[in-house]
Parts: structure tokens; sequence; C-alpha cells
């Protein structure tokens, strides 16, 4: 299938759902009602479940669990709410792909989404953005396995083909990275975002105008690394250390260590699924 059938397609690429119109409505009011928001998000059960899976993942290293919405504003800000809110949406909109292990495949992507956010955090990015980033980074190939349920570059495993991007590439003259970028768009996702989605599998030589791409990358490559249980010596050999070096990252040893996340636990997991 053409890149410009998928992108096309509402059945797809599905439009922003009512209630997540409705509340990023509500955010973009001068003062949120955060009573409103939580009213939406209460109308919608897995959607709540989700966002306070995605809340407590990301809570940037508070103690405790966060129980509301509203108890984690302190901690991570409206701007960044907001952004879990829509990725939660999203694993709404993904219920049930045939072919694909969908725990499995959140559970990596919440791994990538974590190292991204710690990523963030040292280069003193936008760990919001970082963490939503990576959770999205391979919607595309769910649209795609939905699309091309046969087509033989989607057959592996998402989390384990380090390879993915150029196989599709090749293959189709397009990639997962594409769609999921056309799908971040539609949805509303900061620009940022969407560029950084486009770019990650194969970041330029002037990545430092990309940061978040850059950084996306890093947990991609970290989130495989940890997938294919590579031992210390292909860890070293296998470091992107020209893209670490374009960003300013510098600590190379905890990305290459056994435990640089507290990784996603299958029923983590789960509750987003």
């Amino acid at each position: 299938m053409k890149f410009e059938q998928i992108i096309a397609s509402d059945i797809l690429i599905p439009s922003l759902p009512t209630t997540v119109a409705q509340i990023f409505s509500e955010f973009q009011q001068p003062e949120p009602d955060m009573r409103k928001i939580t009213a939406l998000l209460s109308s919608e059960v897995g959607l709540t479940v989700r966002v306070l899976r995605l809340l407590n993942s990301a809570r940037y290293g508070s103690g405790g669990q966060i129980g509301t919405v509203e108890a984690a504003i302190p901690l991570l800000g409206l701007k960044a709410i907001k952004q879990l809110v829509s990725a939660a949406a999203v694993g709404g909109a993904f219920k049930l792909v045939p072919g694909v292990d969908m725990t499995e495949f959140w559970r990596h992507s919440l791994d990538v989404a974590k190292i991204a956010q710690s990523l963030a955090a040292s280069l003193k990015l936008d760990q919001g953005l970082a963490f939503t980033a990576g959770l999205l980074h391979g919607v595309g190939d769910l649209i795609m396995k939905k699309a091309m349920p046969n087509q033989p570059c989607l057959q592996a495993a998402f989390a384990t083909d380090s390879d993915r991007h150029a196989k599709q590439t090749a293959e189709l003259g397009y990639s997962y990275a594409d769609v999921g970028a056309a799908f971040a768009s539609k949805w509303r996702f900061p620009q940022a975002l969407v560029d950084a989605i486009q770019n990650h599998p194969d970041p330029q030589d002037d990545v430092e105008a990309d940061t978040l791409a850059g950084v996306l990358y890093l947990a991609s490559w970290g989130g495989h690394a940890h997938e294919l249980d590579l031992d210390a010596p292909a860890l070293f050999a296998q470091y992107p250390q020209r893209v670490a070096d374009a960003i300013g990252f510098t600590d190379g040893e905890r990305l290459r260590s056994e435990n640089p996340i507290e990784w996603t636990r299958p029923d983590e997991a789960g509750d987003f699924a």
C-alpha cells in the first residue's frame, strides 16, 4: 500500500476522539478547569486507567503512586499532563492489531519512553515531550501492520527488529517513522514531537539541530539492546557514539548499563494496553 493511501485513510489513522478533543479545548483555556477535565476523563474509564498508568511511569522520581490527575499537576505541569492524556488516548485507538502482542509492544514503548525521559533530564530538555515521543515512536508500525498484515518487512516483532526502518524503506519506500509522524500530526501533537518521530531512525550529521530526534534514537537503541539482551562487549561496540556526541550526551556508561531505567513489567504495560 502506498504511503499516501495510508495517511488518507480514516480507518487506519483515526481522528482525534471527541472526549480528547474536548479535553484539549479545556487545556487551551487561560485557566483550565481541572474538575471539568477530570469529569471528561472519568467518562472514559479505559482512558483514565491509561492516563494514571502513564502519570506513574513518568512521575519524574516522585515517591509513591499518583492516584488522580490533579495530584500530578504540581509534579509534571499542565503541558506534560496534556501530552500524556493524548498518549493515553493513542493506546485506546490501537487496542487490537492482528499479529501483534500489544502488551509486549507497549512494554517496549514504555521502556523507550522512560529512557528518552531520562536522557532529556540529563540534557535539560522537556522530559514530558521526550517521554511522549518515546511512547509513540513505534505507532506508525501498528498502522502499517493493520494496512498490510502480510508484508514481509512487518513480520518480525517491533521490539527486537533494530533494522526495521531500513527494511521498510527498501521494501516500501517509507517506514514506520513516516507513518507515525503523519499520525502524530493528525492528532495535534507538538511539531517538535512530529519531527522527532519522523527523523529518529536515521539522524543526520546535523542531529544537534533536532536534539529530540537524537534522544529518541538513543532511547530506541537502548530499548532494542535490552530486548536483544546484548552483553557488555556488544553494548560497547554498538553504542551510537556519534549521535550521543552530537546531542551532548556524555554518560554513555549509564545507557550501556544493565538497568539504565526501571524496566517495564508486563502487568504495567498490560494496564496501558
